[in-house]
């Protein structure tokens, strides 16, 4: 085994502030820093033979980097990795729309609520934007599904969620709240969730390996419940999704939680991505 996914996560910059927001794994600060074209360049060329399969950029808003785009048009062009783009949408242009349609990237996007207040005391943003994003997904056929955290204090919005899901044939991912201590504030929801969706004909698919529960719909509709390995601390889990992130300062992180790794040089990237797979056996003390 090795690793699977690298996150890239070209900015630590965002334009909301999500009740719930971990930023994945990076510290709030009020140092911005992004992720330079160039250096993102030299790391994909040093990757080498190490088990990736798949680039997911995110951040921060990925989007507030200006070569966010150029990076997954490198990526489209130079290597067979599947490509991810997980963002809040409030950035998207026609322009930049037209240059995603032509990748084979799959965009996520973050759907915290359907009601414009509601979305705006989560995140301090503005749906319509989220809403134009979708619209030009649509009228240029990429391909896109959303995501919700389930955070006790914002549950009031899942069935509008699910349902609006549902019923447009998306895929939506249900995220568990994890905050440093990790405490399990998500599991009475996760109990909640097929009570939510009762109405619907559905079948129901368990992957033990990754702790994920598949719903999948007649319409093409896919609901995938993440119940985290973090509350019960079970390292097999995560070591079968395993995801490893690329900071905007190029150091590494095997876990949200942990404690990011400096790399000397870029060249060294692939040895150092090995020892830390090595090493990747115990959770980290949070």
């Amino acid at each position: 085994m090795s690793w699977k996914i690298l996150r890239v996560l070209t900015t630590n910059k965002c334009n909301y502030r999500c009740l719930y927001c971990h930023n994945e794994g990076q510290s709030f600060s009020s140092t911005q820093k992004c992720l330079s074209f160039k250096k993102f360049i030299d790391v994909l060329q040093n990757i080498g033979d190490t088990g990736i399969s798949e680039i997911r950029f995110s951040g921060g808003e990925p989007l507030l980097n200006e070569y966010t785009v150029d990076m997954i048009e490198w990526t489209d062009n130079n290597t067979n990795y599947e490509i991810g783009l997980a963002t809040n949408g409030s950035m998207m242009t026609e322009s930049l729309a037209i240059r995603l349609s032509n990748t084979r990237v799959m965009v996520t996007l973050h759907l915290a609520a359907l009601n414009p207040k509601n979305y705006s005391n989560i995140t301090g943003g503005d749906i319509r934007k989220l809403k134009q994003c979708i619209e030009l997904f649509e009228k240029y056929n990429i391909r896109y599904s959303f995501n919700h955290v389930l955070y006790p204090k914002t549950i009031c919005n899942l069935e509008e969620t699910i349902n609006y899901s549902v019923s447009h044939s998306k895929q939506l991912k249900l995220l568990p709240y994890i905050e440093r201590g990790c405490k399990n504030a998500s599991s009475e929801i996760i109990q909640q969730i097929e009570d939510k969706i009762n109405k619907y004909d559905y079948k129901k698919v368990y992957d033990n390996t990754s702790g994920i529960t598949w719903l999948n719909f007649p319409n093409g509709a896919v609901i995938k419940i993440i119940d985290s390995s973090c509350y019960s601390k079970d390292i097999s889990k995560c070591r079968n999704y395993a995801e490893i992130r690329l900071l905007p300062d190029t150091c590494l992180q095997s876990c949200i939680f942990g404690k990011p790794i400096v790399l000397p040089r870029v060249s060294d990237i692939s040895k150092k991505m090995e020892e830390l797979w090595e090493k990747f056996n115990v959770c980290p003390k949070v």
